[in-house]
């Protein structure tokens, strides 16, 4: 299940994937990065709860949107948050391959309160 929720004025999203998950919540995802960089600015917090993964399928389409939108991100992305949960792997997610990997200001935190603090933080210094 995917639950996405927008903090205006902003421009910060909160993104929760949990379990039972779904081919659709995959395309979902996809299709909200794709609005996302139509934006002026926009800040992203993401929580993943439950182990099964996106498919290799969408995690190939999710790299080669990446590499893809690269410098629109470094551009409009004012913050990269992740929500460390307790299936976190938090060496994954704070390695140096995953901080280059995210061409703007990217963080991990305990909390969703401390992420989106941080998102506000950055969003107000652009």
């Amino acid at each position: 299940m995917i639950e996405i929720t927008e903090i205006k004025p902003n421009h910060q999203f909160i993104v929760e994937i949990t379990n039972p998950r779904t081919l659709k919540d995959e395309s979902t995802f996809l299709g909200l990065l794709d609005d996302l960089i139509d934006r002026d600015r926009f800040g992203i917090a993401i929580k993943v709860e439950g182990g099964r993964a996106f498919s290799p399928e969408a995690k190939k389409r999710l790299g080669l949107w990446f590499k893809q939108n690269k410098a629109v991100l470094k551009k409009k992305c004012f913050g990269f948050a992740r929500i460390k949960t307790q299936t976190t792997r938090v060496e994954r997610l704070t390695s140096k391959a995953m901080r280059l990997a995210i061409p703007c200001p990217y963080d991990l935190f305990e909390t969703e309160e401390a992420a989106i603090q941080w998102l506000t933080t950055k969003g107000s210094a652009t």
